[in-house]
């Protein structure tokens, strides 16, 4: 008997807390299908879609999704540096983020993110699977052994400020394939002066698959997906 799930490409909206490896293996359990890969890692942290092809042919078409562009909401906290950029890291930096006037303030932010517009320079995040000389650069960064990461270019196709939160900003970002958003929010942190991680990452949409239609993956592990659901494909 055909297993209904092989071939299939999901959209899974992945829960804080876990890698994309876990998810990967929390469903090619649930499904009985060895060959089970993403479309795309999603930092622990973070949460938001992950592409997910059950099966040969489905992985083997995981490629597509690689390549094309994604949607972040990013809360940017302000005047703390830690040395992955995101909440899980060893603090840095603890700078003074001065009381500013709202409107002062969110122009100075709005000023600064016209800057990242375009097709931008930027370093990987020390703590990323970035290779180097066959080693990843968080394994050594663990090892404490410091790689050079050289800049690579990326595209930001939109980039906005949404509201001001109480410990900083979030902004909604649109990107090429190979874009960190939490370098993003460390360099806009710099160049504002205070230093910056990301409090909080959310991917809204890779390609055309977005998050509204994606599955929450604890509902798919209980099998209580119906098969027509317009984001199988």
């Amino acid at each position: 008997m055909n297993n209904p799930y092989d071939g299939k490409i999901i959209a899974i909206n992945k829960p804080a807390g876990i890698s994309s490896f876990d998810v990967v293996r929390r469903i090619r359990k649930a499904v009985n299908i060895r060959k089970v890969g993403h479309g795309g890692t999603l930092d622990p942290f973070a949460e938001g879609v992950l592409i997910i092809g059950i099966g040969r042919s489905a992985t083997r078409r995981l490629g597509e999704f690689l390549k094309g562009d994604k949607e972040y909401i990013a809360e940017v906290i302000l005047g703390i540096v830690t040395d992955t950029y995101d909440p899980t890291g060893k603090v840095l930096e603890c700078n003074p983020v001065p009381d500013e006037d709202k409107e002062a303030l969110e122009k100075r932010i709005a000023t600064v993110l016209e800057n990242y517009k375009g097709e931008i320079q930027q370093v990987p995040p020390t703590y990323s699977a970035i290779k180097i000389n066959g080693v990843r650069s968080y394994k050594a960064a663990r090892q404490g052994k410091e790689l050079e990461i050289e800049a690579r270019k990326v595209t930001i196709a939109k980039i906005e400020m949404t509201r001001l939160t109480e410990k900083g900003f979030e902004m909604r970002v649109v990107c090429s394939h190979g874009t960190y958003i939490r370098s993003l929010g460390y360099d806009i942190g710099r160049q504002l002066g205070y230093g910056a991680h990301l409090g909080k990452l959310i991917r809204t949409r890779v390609g055309d698959f977005t998050i509204d239609e994606a599955i929450n993956m604890d509902e798919f592990l209980k099998n209580s997906i119906i098969e027509e659901s317009s984001i199988w494909k």
